[in-house]
């Protein structure tokens, strides 16, 4: 838990703008009372800005993103979205970290 509000803090930066930066990016958004649910492989996956949410303390990019459970894991190139990875009924996202790292290599 305290590993996830470190990534919080670290994204300071990123949510207090309205624009992503450039490049690809990915960002897991999850809440708070799901944190032992959290995607742990995302750091194995290279080529991408890594950035983790807390939709708890910041609702408004919850409802920005359309995020309708966590964790929810989105690939973004140049701020456009190009996938996107959603937990199901168990709150658990059933995506290997290889599955992600190709669609970074692909686009």
């Amino acid at each position: 838990m305290k590993r996830f509000f470190l990534s919080a803090l670290i994204l300071m930066s990123f949510t207090t703008y309205d624009q992503m930066a450039e490049g690809k990016t990915i960002i897991e958004f999850n809440a708070g009372f799901n944190v032992s649910n959290g995607y742990k492989q995302l750091n194995m996956v290279n080529g991408a800005k890594l950035y983790r949410i807390d939709i708890e303390s910041k609702p408004g990019l919850k409802e920005k993103y359309k995020i309708k459970s966590v964790p929810t894991i989105i690939y973004f190139v140049d701020g456009e979205e190009r996938y996107r990875w959603s937990a199901g009924l168990d709150m658990k996202l059933h995506v290997h970290f290889s599955e992600i790292q190709e669609i970074v290599n692909r686009y």
